[in-house]
């Protein structure tokens, strides 16, 4: 029997147009976008396998009813109605959570005490609301709210409905905080390529299940740590003799925290990614996904002088590095990396050569609808962003 599609609403962590990106190389139709999210049509047999794979999303939950944000609609009573259809055959303590994007502490605080009063016929129902305060993700997750069958609601708003969802898996932030920084090597000077990230590089990258990933700028192994994690086979290499060691013993370690598939399969060895031979290729199928060269970690933007030199440089090693992919892959190759731009205030001083280069070597896969087509990836804090490119070699 064929299994029925769903609607489902994802909310995003940091940075929703790569989140919806992600979500719609997955295969999800994205239907509509709410404070925090989207909602979204597909299949999902196993919610928190597939949350552990996605690096732009914190919390996956189940559309339960909608209604025009035009008109009174009555929170209390959807509310009430969701959690005694939960509870009615549940034994045990009953706990349950609400949170409303966007943020209404008024309303909250109405729809929890009025929804506790109704459902006093149930037993001992309590919420876990803090202060009549929405719940974070990581929250939820310390509150262990899943595990203990308590409820996690939601109410999210988009420019013409409200929509209450219940949620099924949370991200497991721990996880991802243990393997970006308790790993043994780490390379500050390099900048961190946070793992969220390379999930969502490898994503949009699309690769077939059986593909190995190779990253030939592989640092210390971020990309290709989350590729292992994701069941895939990994290699890498890099110029630099010290990076490759350092991307082993991380690889390494991951594989000794007992954590993602069984027999996890990694190859590194030093290369020029510009000077690559066949022989140094993975079988295929494979795909890129890398973190390239971002340039020197900067506080400020430099000189005019300076920036043009930074910027020159990283064109000048993809330039060569795609002209010599070009030459010795027998078959279409799917690349998906990162490159740098610099931020002052408001304005973004992207590589101005790239789609050029690109262009002449590739065949650039558009990942938005802009002039330039690629994502970006910024805090707010950093002079250097990240700009996120898919390429298909021709």
């Amino acid at each position: 029997m064929k299994t029925a599609l769903k609607h489902y609403l994802f909310q995003t962590g940091h940075g929703k147009g790569l989140a919806k990106a992600e979500m719609e190389a997955l295969g999800f139709i994205v239907i509509d976008e709410v404070e925090d999210g989207f909602v979204v049509e597909g299949i999902l047999e196993k919610p928190t396998p597939h949350l552990n794979r996605m690096g732009g999303v914190v919390r996956i939950t189940e559309v339960l009813q909608n209604g025009p944000a035009a008109m009174p609609l009555n929170f209390e009573q959807w509310v009430s109605q969701a959690l005694e259809t939960y509870f009615t055959a549940y034994k045990g303590k009953m706990r349950f959570g609400l949170s409303m994007h966007p943020k209404n502490e008024k309303t909250l605080r109405s729809i929890l005490n009025g929804a506790k009063q109704n459902l006093k016929k149930l037993g001992n129902l309590r919420f876990v609301n803090k202060d009549f305060q929405n719940l974070s993700s990581v929250q939820a997750w310390h509150e262990h709210l899943l595990e203990t069958g308590a409820i996690e609601l939601h109410l999210f708003k988009s420019e013409t409905k409200w929509y209450l969802s219940k949620t099924l898996a949370i991200q497991d932030f721990e996880w991802y905080s243990h393997r970006d920084f308790n790993r043994p090597a780490k390379n500050a000077r390099n900048g961190m390529f946070p793992p969220k990230l390379a999930q969502i590089l490898i994503n949009l990258a699309q690769p077939s299940p059986n593909a190995t990933i190779f990253d030939p700028f592989c640092g210390s192994g971020t990309a290709l740590q989350e590729a292992m994690l994701m069941g895939y086979s990994a290699w890498g290499s890099d110029l630099e003799e010290s990076q490759v060691e350092e991307a082993r013993e991380n690889l390494e370690w991951l594989c000794r925290q007992n954590e993602g598939p069984e027999n996890m399969v990694f190859k590194l060895f030093f290369a020029d990614a510009a000077t690559l031979n066949p022989l140094d290729l993975p079988p295929e199928p494979f795909t890129i996904v890398s973190e390239t060269s971002l340039g020197p970690r900067l506080t400020k933007l430099p000189s005019p002088a300076e920036l043009k030199k930074i910027q020159t440089d990283v064109e000048t090693l993809l330039d060569e590095f795609l002209a010599n992919l070009k030459r010795i892959v027998k078959n279409p190759v799917t690349l998906v990396f990162t490159t740098p731009f610099h931020k002052e205030g408001n304005d973004r001083h992207f590589l101005p050569r790239l789609p050029e280069i690109f262009a002449r070597h590739t065949k650039i896969i558009p990942l938005s609808d802009r002039d330039r087509p690629s994502l970006f990836y910024e805090r707010k804090d950093q002079t250097v962003g990240r700009e996120i490119w898919k390429l298909l070699t021709k």
